[in-house]
C-alpha cells in the first residue's frame, strides 16, 4: 500500500484503480484519502484491494454530455472506459470531461506552462490557446484573421484535421509546428520564420 500512495501523492492523485489479473480486469477505485487514513492507523501493509470502491464502466461511445450528467447523478468523479471486447479502454475523470467541454483548468497539481518561451536561434514555442493579436505582435506580422481566434485555431484551419504531435504547416514566413498534443487539443505550437 505504501508504494501505490506514494505514487498517488507525487502524481496529485485522489483515486487509484485497482485491477486483479492485468489492466483489463479492474475491480475498483481506491481513494487515497481512504490509505491515508489505512495507513495512519498500522495497516498500511494492507492490499490496497482492500480499500476498493465500486467503479463505473462506460462504453468508448458514450457521448460526453451523457455521461457528464450520468457522473453528477451518480456522483462518480471517475469511470474506467471499455471498449467493444469489454477491455478497458482508460479512465476519465470528471475534471477531464469539464475541460473537454471549457477548456484546461489548473490546479495545485497542474504546471501552468509559459506563455511564451523564445527558443535558441529565434524559434518561439506559445500556448496554443494564445490569441492570434498577441502571436502577430511577437512575430512583428500581421496574421490572418478568420473564424477562429487562437494560433491553435489557425492551426487547425490550414491543416483541415487534428494535428498529430510535430505535424507542421507554413503560413506566410513561418511554419507552425504543433507540440504537446493530446487528443484533440494542441497544448504548444512552435513557430519557425522560414530563412528567405
Amino acid at each position: 500500500m505504501a508504494e501505490v500512495l506514494d505514487a498517488a501523492l507525487a502524481d496529485g492523485r485522489s483515486r487509484v484503480p485497482v485491477f486483479g489479473e492485468g489492466i483489463d480486469d479492474i475491480t475498483g477505485v481506491a481513494y487515497v484519502k481512504d490509505l491515508i487514513r489505512a495507513s495512519r492507523t498500522g495497516r498500511e501493509s494492507s492490499r490496497v484491494a482492500r480499500y476498493a470502491r465500486r467503479t463505473y464502466f462506460v462504453p468508448e461511445t458514450k457521448r460526453i454530455s451523457e455521461l457528464l450528467s450520468e457522473m453528477r447523478v451518480r456522483k462518480a468523479h471517475m469511470a474506467v472506459v471499455i471498449d467493444e471486447y469489454g477491455g478497458t479502454a482508460g479512465l476519465v475523470t470528471l475534471e477531464d470531461l469539464i475541460e473537454e467541454l471549457i477548456g484546461e483548468i489548473v490546479d495545485e497539481f497542474d504546471h501552468e506552462e509559459a506563455m511564451v518561451e523564445r527558443l535558441p536561434g529565434g524559434d518561439l514555442r506559445v500556448q496554443a490557446r494564445m490569441s492570434m493579436d498577441e502571436v502577430s505582435e511577437l512575430v512583428g506580422v500581421d496574421l490572418p484573421e478568420g473564424d477562429w481566434d487562437t494560433i491553435g485555431g489557425l492551426m487547425f484551419h490550414l491543416l483541415g484535421h487534428v494535428p498529430f504531435e510535430g505535424e507542421s504547416t507554413t503560413q506566410g514566413e513561418f511554419r507552425l509546428r504543433a507540440e504537446q498534443v493530446k487528443g484533440r487539443r494542441i497544448g504548444m505550437v512552435r513557430i519557425e520564420k522560414l530563412t528567405q
